[in-house]
């Protein structure tokens, strides 16, 4: 009896255990389906998700931001010229490149493709571990046909050009040109048919058609444009003016109401034409229109995002046709949202002082608009920390960043960026992390996170000073920068606020280090803190540039020894953690 107990039992418990592992692989793999769902989604291609006013890029099912950086124009037209460039950019510590395919040479020859300019690309992305960012240069870059094949460029005809008030046929191909349109579309479809093919690697994660487009006139004279200047404005804005009258941009609400919110009738009867705003309106709607016919036709074959990108208006009131008039600059940014769907945001590429007012011209989330800085000056690497966190940026890229190379200091400070990405990308869209960057004669400025009130002082005048605070606890901050003095104070009654603690490191594989701790001294006696950053040594070895990081500082007596100390140091932000605590002063 008791054997058979026994074997009944033994019976049972392989049951339980085969039960129990069933259990655990069903378990996984609904797990992991679930993990997957968004890597599925749209096919398994990389696909912009808003959620809760933040508009994320979601790269193989995850969030990535993109820490970029814009090759030159022509550094992708030759394999050996690329393959240098592209070790120079992977130097920069960015995940992202962004470069480009020139029509001329992608079909130099009508009906004759030549892929060797995607290959090479996806070929050198994927040595240096980088996602692409493709730039489709055809009909028009910065306002100019300079990319157009040959026989484009020849056939004034077929391909007719935009000609001024005085009947001047200009370089530039008229937007007006369904020729254009149409052969640039179809280059278009065979390139993004080519990358699905091709990029199994799924590397290139968004797509600029066109560049800076836009007419260097007030508007095109050409008879096609003419004709319909003077006819009925699209039904389609109209409704979509209705529907957002209250959310429009200042520039086309004033001149539609100025011309009594009229719903019917033509271009200069809706918008006026005493500051060409009824032209340059025009003049977006058609340009619009045509990249979202060629973006449509790229999305049926390969459904990528994409992006159009401004020439931005170098001053107030500037007249449109001084900059390229037509391009997505913000004043027209609803122009673009109603003639475009299949454009999923408007880009500026900014080389003006005032970035920050630019970055909350195109950061619009009540218009599905997310910023991205595909284009910028690379003077300043804060510029990306600030538009990264104060704005939930999808990314930006410094210009030419090949080039960047030679500037340590400029790579250092993206390196410490990429530590910290993890962090911005957790706590973008939360409303506990802000962005600190100082611009031209600013001295200061001050902000407040949870019960705290920050007054920041910018320690130089002529150095940059930039950084990022994250809220992580009621009472914790992860502080990153450099060139700023922070001074915490409570914004409860009766209370004062004080730093208890401050940890200077670093992030290792996303896990937090210390190097050292800051006290007495270091924060004038739990006072302030100061984000003096890291040093790094640089030295020559065998020719190349070495950099040794997280040098500690050396003290001197001697002057001249530290002049030439400081020649072979260059310094980026430094990453501190911060406990405050509060006690009542009444």
């Amino acid at each position: 009896m008791s054997l058979m107990i026994n074997y009944k039992q033994m019976k049972m418990t392989q049951l339980y255990k085969c039960f129990l592992l069933l259990s655990i692989t069903l378990f996984s793999a609904a797990y992991a389906m679930a993990q997957d769902k968004n890597t599925l989604k749209n096919g398994g291609l990389p696909y912009l998700h808003t959620e809760n006013n933040v508009t994320r890029l979601i790269v193989d099912g995850k969030p990535w931001l993109m820490l970029a950086g814009e090759l030159h124009n022509s550094t992708s037209s030759a394999p050996a010229y690329l393959a240098e460039a592209m070790k120079n950019t992977a130097s920069m510590h960015v995940n992202t490149v962004i470069a480009s395919v020139a029509w001329e040479q992608f079909e130099s020859n009508e009906g004759i493709f030549d892929y060797s300019l995607v290959d090479n690309i996806l070929a050198t992305a994927n040595e240096h571990k980088l996602k692409v960012v493709l730039i489709w240069f055809a009909s028009w870059k910065n306002g100019e046909s300079s990319y157009v094949p040959l026989w484009v460029k020849k056939d004034t005809k077929r391909f007719f050009r935009i000609r001024n008030k005085s009947g001047e046929q200009l370089s530039a191909i008229s937007p007006f040109c369904n020729e254009a349109n149409k052969a640039d579309a179809r280059a278009f479809v065979e390139l993004m048919n080519y990358i699905k093919a091709k990029d199994t690697n799924k590397s290139i994660i968004m797509i600029q058609p066109e560049n800076e487009v836009g007419a260097f006139s007030e508007m095109d004279y050409n008879s096609q444009a003419l004709q319909l200047y003077a006819a009925q404005v699209p039904d389609k804005l109209i409704q979509y003016l209705k529907k957002n009258k209250n959310n429009l941009e200042k520039e086309l609400k004033m001149a539609w109401e100025a011309n009594g919110f009229k719903t019917k009738g033509t271009w200069a009867e809706l918008f006026g034409e005493t500051n060409y705003d009824a032209q340059n309106f025009f003049m977006s709607w058609q340009y619009a229109s045509y990249i979202n016919e060629i973006c449509r036709q790229g999305k049926e074959v390969n459904n990528l995002p994409m992006f159009v990108n401004a020439w931005l208006v170098q001053y107030p009131g500037e007249q449109p046709g001084k900059y390229p008039n037509g391009g997505p600059v913000s004043r027209v940014m609803d122009i673009y949202k109603a003639a475009a769907p299949a454009i999923d945001f408007c880009a500026p590429d900014i080389y003006l002082p005032n970035f920050k007012e630019v970055c909350s011209m195109y950061h619009r989330p009540s218009k599905n608009n997310p910023l991205f800085i595909p284009e910028c000056e690379r003077s300043n690497p804060g510029k990306a920390w600030y538009a990264l966190a104060e704005h939930d940026a999808l990314g930006f890229g410094p210009f030419g960043i090949e080039s960047l190379v030679s500037d340590a200091a400029y790579s250092e400070s993206f390196g410490v960026l990429k530590e910290i990405l993890p962090q911005i990308e957790k706590y973008q869209g939360t409303g506990k992390m802000r962005g600190i960057l100082k611009e031209e004669k600013e001295e200061r400025t001050a902000l407040q996170m949870g019960d705290f009130k920050i007054d920041i002082e910018y320690q130089h005048k002529d150095k940059n000073c930039y950084g990022i605070i994250i809220q992580t606890g009621n009472d914790e901050f992860l502080v990153a920068g450099i060139g700023l003095k922070l001074k915490f104070s409570s914004l409860k009654n009766n209370y004062a606020a004080f730093i208890g603690t401050v940890q200077e490191g670093g992030f290792v594989d996303n896990k937090w280090i210390v190097r050292r701790w800051l006290n007495g001294d270091e924060t004038w006696h739990n006072t302030f803190l100061f984000t003096n950053g890291r040093n790094f040594s640089v030295t020559q070895k065998e020719g190349k540039r070495v950099i040794t990081p997280y040098l500690a500082p050396i003290p001197v007596l001697n002057q001249s020894l530290e002049t030439n100390l400081q020649t072979s140091q260059i310094q980026a932000p430094g990453i501190y953690k911060i406990k405050m605590y509060e006690i009542k002063n009444k």
